[in-house]
């Protein structure tokens, strides 16, 4: 099995909680259905030693597979913790939709790179078209110089910070599920071709699956670009999580505990949990000052929908032993 570089994650405290992704309330009602989604999945993922690489996030996602903003944590995270990636992002979407748009991200802090969440990314254009098309993950070396991608997408990507990219298609069989994108700047080095197998393994062996599990469960539809939500700015606050957000927004629009816990499908405690999380983030004393703080900040604009991670320093030496396999990736 091919070595990858770790970034040892215990040198940094992260800003949520670890794990930052507590258990929450299904948000649909038929737990035999995931329960049969879960055993099946296990079955096939983890039964009879099946994968090459990710058993263990294999087995920590299929335990969030009723909440996917936990299982994009667990994903993200796992990437960032095991790979010079500096932002992880991901999102659903099929080849025949004109655009894609990443649905979640998360990034180091201090890398300098800005958020993607959002961004229309036209499927027409022939890198994305590429990475489609491709059975394997596409690396992207150098953006600025990369002729295959065409003049927006290239502005876009340099304008959030990227330098290069390794992306692969999602899917589960021949099923298309979405995009997975490791980026990083100039500064993070070029991509291994260990960890372009990496990336490309557990989003074939792993992600794949299980977000169409996720698609199964009607928690996802993949024909809508709607799932995230905006979320009010905070000026001078640690960013919010995408469920922080939303509760913010139900809080200025004047609801109450069990009103946001009832639209959210989430326990009152779990309501107040995130409430207290964003009153020490916007360093409030109480949730009457937290309304005046948000309404103070609040200008139909977005916070990127985005987890910042700390930076990680590398334990060990960025070396890796290469494989002729490697030579597969595309590019």
């Amino acid at each position: 099995m091919k070595s990858v570089p770790m970034f040892d994650a215990g040198q940094a405290s992260f800003r949520e909680s670890d794990p930052p992704y507590a258990r929450k309330k299904p948000v649909f009602d038929d737990i035999d259905e995931l329960f049969r989604q879960q055993r099946t999945l296990r079955d096939r993922l983890l039964g009879h030693r099946q994968l090459t690489s990710g058993r263990e996030l294999a087995a920590e996602m299929l335990l969030y597979l009723d909440d996917p903003q936990a299982c994009w944590e667990v994903l993200t995270k796992w990437l960032l913790t095991r790979t010079r990636a500096q932002r992880v992002d991901v999102g659903f979407g099929t080849s025949s939709e004109a655009n894609y748009r990443p649905k979640f991200e998360r990034v180091r802090d201090g890398c300098g790179m800005r958020s993607v969440i959002g961004l229309a990314m036209d499927t027409q254009d022939s890198a994305i078209s590429i990475v489609w098309a491709s059975e394997r993950a596409v690396k992207f070396s150098d953006i600025e110089r990369d002729g295959r991608l065409c003049p927006h997408t290239r502005a876009s990507l340099l304008v959030a910070g990227t330098r290069s990219k390794v992306a692969v298609a999602l899917r589960d069989g021949p099923r298309e599920v979405g995009l997975l994108c490791c980026d990083a700047t100039l500064e993070a080095g070029a991509w291994t071709d260990s960890e372009c197998w990496m990336i490309d393994t557990v989003a074939r062996e792993v992600v794949g699956p299980v977000f169409a599990g996720l698609h199964r469960l009607h928690l996802i539809n993949l024909d809508e670009n709607d799932f995230s939500v905006p979320a009010l700015e905070c000026l001078g606050a640690s960013a919010l999580t995408p469920a922080e957000q939303r509760v913010s927004q139900l809080v200025v629009a004047g609801l109450s505990y069990k009103e946001i816990a009832r639209q959210l499908a989430r326990s009152p405690s779990t309501i107040d949990h995130q409430l207290r999380s964003i009153r020490r983030k916007l360093g409030v004393s109480s949730t009457a000052k937290l309304i005046h703080e948000l309404m103070s900040v609040a200008r139909d604009t977005a916070v990127p929908r985005q987890l910042v991670e700390p930076s990680l320093t590398p334990r060990m030496p960025l070396t890796v032993n290469q494989s002729a396999g490697a030579s597969r990736f595309t590019t």
